[in-house]
């Protein structure tokens, strides 16, 4: 395993990655190897939003994590469903589909946000709020999340930083927020690091993928990285934070 997932003992950037897993299936509806793209984000701390878990099969999320020896937490948004019924393929069993995040650092805090279900939309919205020691002693707030595809996705990206408020933690959110970049601009107080298309995987047309940094924390590597099996491209980048 290369460096950047075999865990830190000095100070040094943390590498952060986001990758919207379109529940294991490509824009065919074929599986792809879910293991294999974690492997090769060769990240300290990956969010993945549209993960899913079997009811009647291993959960490859948390076998990776394993494999890695990462820690995850998942949030599920959609329960006792299947793909089929999502729109991803054709698979009708029964499982989860939600969040996750895999952690390299240690996690010192953890709670979620909820962000309601909009108007049109047949799924509620949440955040992960992972709180991570670093390796230079300070912490960084991750919090992944998947907004709703309909219009209102900025609204509840206003609404999430709201609730992120009052915290002197460098933070960086990172997810789907299935708004272009200029609509970013409603996370008063968080600036984008990640300039690139980043859907549909195969030809891009708009970057739906975001990473947002406020705070004494930098950036550097911000890239849209290579296609791993997904609708959506993923996201990389190398995070310093000051202290």
């Amino acid at each position: 395993m290369t460096d950047e997932l075999s865990g830190k003992n000095q100070a040094g950037p943390i590498t952060l990655a986001s990758l919207n897993l379109h529940g294991g299936m490509t824009s065919r509806g074929v599986p792809f190897d879910v293991a294999e793209a974690c492997h090769r984000l060769k990240a300290d701390v990956i969010t993945l939003q549209e993960a899913w878990r079997p009811e009647a099969q291993p959960d490859v999320v948390t076998d990776v994590a394993a494999a890695l020896g990462a820690g995850v937490r998942h949030r599920g948004l959609a329960r006792n469903t299947n793909r089929a019924r999502l729109g991803i393929g054709t698979d009708e069993g029964a499982g989860t589909w939600g969040l996750a995040i895999l952690t390299m650092l240690p996690v010192i805090g953890y709670h979620e946000i909820e962000l309601g279900r909009a108007p049109g939309d047949r799924i509620g919205r949440a955040a992960q709020v992972l709180t991570l020691a670093t390796p230079g002693g300070g912490a960084l707030r991750v919090v992944n999340t998947h907004l709703t595809h309909r219009y209102s996705s900025p609204v509840q990206l206003a609404l999430l930083v709201r609730r992120l408020a009052g915290s002197p933690v460098p933070t960086v959110i990172a997810g789907d927020l299935n708004m272009p970049r200029p609509a970013t601009v409603v996370a008063l107080g968080y600036r984008p690091v990640v300039r690139g298309r980043t859907f549909p995987a195969g030809w891009p047309l708009i970057q739906l993928d975001h990473m947002l940094l406020r705070g004494r924390v930098t950036a550097t590597g911000a890239e849209v990285a290579e296609p791993l099996g997904s609708d959506h491209l993923p996201i990389r980048a190398q995070l310093s934070p000051g202290y």
